[in-house]
């Protein structure tokens, strides 16, 4: 995962395509099909830095508070969020838990899992997310083919789950149904559960199905 001190340190917020503006008494809806895409697998990225409340507090401690704050903070620790320096071990894990040995296999398992008729889609869903970005430090995709794989699966889980307590509530039953003894079964499901809920979360402002 990326270093937490470049959270406190990021100061710059740059302008893009996500716009929050008043409309009479109401504030248009935020919208960010990037990094979107890359909240498909953010349980991941959010057990990663330690859940909900570290993440919450690495936030508030850089003194992110307004949404374009918040967004360019989650673009920070969630899109691309493994380095380069972890490669050998993402590698080694691929090849232990996926026996996944090079970028051709890797691909294969993202069509396997994102074309498969499978009961808990958001399941699957998240973990190409989180494979792609792996294969990214690996050295084996580059960013602008993680992004093309996140960009396809956005799509998927908008037309199958209308909100993100749907997504992640199917992905923690896809994982419970993979092995309800995991050794972070109870982190995961905790993640699940509150995702959507706690302070400065980004799925608060990016919902999964933006109004049109």
């Amino acid at each position: 995962m990326k270093t937490l001190k470049a959270i406190a340190t990021y100061t710059a917020i740059c302008f893009f395509a996500v716009t929050i503006a008043s409309c009479g008494s109401e504030k248009k809806q935020v919208e960010d099909k990037e990094l979107s895409s890359f909240m498909l697998g953010g349980i991941y990225f959010l057990n990663g830095y330690g859940g909900t409340d570290a993440v919450s507090t690495m936030m508030t401690e850089a003194n992110y508070t307004s949404d374009k704050q918040l967004i360019e903070g989650y673009k920070e620790i969630f899109q691309f969020a493994f380095e380069k320096s972890q490669g050998r071990g993402i590698k080694s894990m691929f090849k232990s838990m996926w026996d996944i040995s090079n970028k051709k296999d890797l691909l294969a398992s993202i069509n396997d899992l994102k074309t498969r008729d499978h009961n808990y889609k958001a399941w699957d869903y998240a973990r190409i997310i989180n494979n792609a970005s792996m294969g990214y430090a690996a050295n084996w995709l580059t960013k602008e083919e993680v992004k093309q794989i996140a960009s396809e699966i956005l799509p998927l889980a908008q037309e199958k789950f209308k909100t993100w307590e749907e997504y992640y509530t199917d992905f923690n039953k896809g994982r419970v149904n993979w092995n309800s003894n995991d050794d972070q079964a109870a982190s995961f499901e905790k993640i699940a559960k509150t995702i959507t809920t706690y302070e400065n979360s980004i799925y608060k402002i990016l919902p999964l199905n933006p109004k049109k």
